[in-house]
């Protein structure tokens, strides 16, 4: 009997996978966890042939989601099943372990047909993200020059705000003012286009993976 994981918060997904997971296999032994920690518990607990992961459940919503599962169960297969568009974070959560990537409004038999690969050990992607993974082989995205565009000083300032240091903390390491700080950061939110640290992280990880570079 297939054992699978399901990680989810939202009550009418929940009875829609279980549908489909029982049309799909019959008989079937389905675990439920509606936060990362009941996740994280239920894998200590046991061993899944496979989880559908949301990762927009509470506790959770990162990249670092996968990381951790990683790190508790090498060998379980992960399908991520999510509302967000595949063509801004599929690539980012593959990279990151996942098996596959699959939209919450994708058609049923394709949701089916991703599970059976990610169970029989191979990847999932949509033919449309195949698809422009082969077109980035062969043009350079539009938003290769913002990196370009940050002085060396306010690469520095980018990579201590990454690696979560304080304003107080990035001013007694490089002996600048607060003032200075603050300037240097609404410059280089402007240059990348973003309004907090959390995005600005995002928005670096994305153009290393997009451009095959690497910042930090």
């Amino acid at each position: 009997m297939k054992k699978i994981l399901i990680a989810e918060d939202h009550d009418i997904v929940r009875v829609g996978i279980n549908f489909l997971l029982k049309d799909l296999f019959g008989d079937v032994q389905l675990t439920e966890a509606t936060t990362f920690k009941e996740l994280l518990n239920q894998l200590d607990k046991g061993i899944y042939d496979l989880l559908i992961l949301d990762i927009n459940i509470p506790g959770g919503d990162n990249i670092h989601m996968v990381e951790t599962i990683r790190y508790r169960s090498t060998h379980i297969p992960i399908l991520v099943l999510s509302s967000y568009d595949e063509k801004t974070h599929a690539i980012r959560y593959l990279k990151a372990g996942a098996n596959g990537y699959v939209q919450k409004d994708t058609r049923p038999e394709e949701i089916k047909h991703a599970i059976k690969m990610v169970m029989s050990g191979e990847a999932y992607a949509s033919d449309s993200l195949q698809q422009n993974l082969l077109k980035s082989l062969y043009s350079r995205p539009a938003q290769s020059h913002l990196l370009k565009l940050l002085s060396d000083r306010e690469i520095e300032i980018v990579k201590l705000l990454a690696r979560g240091l304080s304003p107080s903390e990035i001013k007694n390491l490089l002996n600048i003012q607060l003032s200075t700080i603050s300037t240097y950061k609404a410059r280089i939110f402007e240059k990348l286009g973003v309004s907090n640290v959390v995005k600005l992280v995002e928005k670096i990880r994305l153009l290393e993976e997009e451009e095959g570079i690497k910042f930090f």
